[in-house]
């Protein structure tokens, strides 16, 4: 039977991607937003500022402070990509979400699994960088390779994962290629691509390893599974893993997250803490308001703590870094982990 022998979960932000001195061009995009969500509201990013004015965030932005968080980000990114490759797995399945990269708003389904045997990666065409800001632009060259790419994955183990999943009252969308679009990409998102180049460099020293990427639509309403739904559909992904009659080691890993695009240290807490101890009640009781723009990317890490049951896999968290880019407290707090 197939075992599930490694978990992992990792913050995937253009922070990561790009130069301390550069993290203000991110600050640039936040000024143009008007609705960031902050505890159960929107605000402008000025209304940010007033709010927050007494938590004293221009420290935080100081070019020395984010310059040594931005080296404890590289040293994390590079241990849990060593960490994968030291796990010897048959197969990462890998929980993320897409932001209208692939799956575009013609058809957006709460929960897909890709299904094909070549996973497509993708370089970024000149026009989508063209649509981006500089900030984001600068930072793409750690979630696309150099030339295109076919990476492997298991259809027989996606096909055996939907028609468990199905039997336990998901009705999950499929797809086993990428199709070009209007306004899309041609490969996986940055929720794959930044697992597969930044931290694997293109699968080169895992050349045999195959991937199942699992698709959650946490971002985009109005069809977002709560956490609730989002933890059993965990659990059955995981059921489903251990039935497979083949001998394989399989890691799971959570792509995204912690809070952003304005950093809450306290919900953080509150919900790195229940990952920790497996405390489903606390992440379900959680408003739904708090698992909103880029923070909604935590139910990614809440899918892989489910998948793991278990396993006798224990959560070990090994750096939070809260990454401020502004006075309005927007950024993005990283997150670094493995089940072991």
């Amino acid at each position: 039977m197939a075992q599930i022998v490694f978990g992992v979960g990792t913050s995937h932000s253009p922070l990561l991607a790009i130069e301390p001195d550069k993290w203000s061009l991110r600050a640039e995009d936040d000024k143009k937003n008007p609705k960031h969500f902050f505890r159960g509201k929107t605000h402008t990013f000025d209304e940010l500022v007033k709010l927050r004015k007494d938590e004293n965030l221009k420290k935080q932005v100081a070019l020395d402070v984010i310059t040594e968080r931005h080296n404890r980000n590289q040293k994390h990114l590079d241990n849990l990509g060593q960490k994968i490759k030291d796990a010897k797995l048959d197969v990462l399945v890998i929980f993320g979400d897409d932001q209208h990269e692939i799956i575009l708003p013609d058809n957006s389904p709460a929960f897909m699994v890709f299904t094909g045997a070549d996973v497509p990666f993708m370089p970024t065409s000149d026009e989508r960088l063209a649509e981006m800001t500089p900030a984001i632009r600068l930072a793409d060259w750690a979630r696309h390779p150099e030339k295109p790419m076919m990476r492997k994955g298991d259809p027989d183990l996606a096909r055996h994962v939907v028609s468990s999943v199905v039997k336990d009252g998901f009705d999950v969308a499929t797809s086993d290629r990428v199709l070009p679009k209007p306004g899309g990409e041609d490969g996986m998102g940055h929720a794959y691509g930044f697992y597969y180049h930044r931290l694997l460099d293109d699968l080169k020293d895992v050349p045999n390893m195959k991937t199942l990427p699992i698709f959650i639509n946490c971002f985009f309403p109005p069809n977002q599974p709560t956490a609730k739904r989002v933890i059993e559909f965990g659990r059955a992904v995981g059921r489903a893993i251990k039935s497979w009659d083949k001998n394989l080691r399989v890691g799971i890993a959570a792509s995204g997250g912690f809070s952003h695009f304005v950093i809450d240290e306290e919900l953080d807490a509150r919900l790195m803490e229940a990952i920790k101890t497996r405390d489903t009640q606390t992440l379900i009781t959680e408003p739904e308001s708090s698992y909103q723009s880029g923070t909604s990317e935590i139910k990614n890490w809440i899918a892989t703590m489910a998948a793991l049951e278990g396993t006798g896999l224990e959560f070990d968290l090994l750096d939070y870094i809260p990454c401020y880019r502004s006075e309005a407290g927007t950024g993005n707090a990283m997150a670094f982990a493995v089940w072991k």
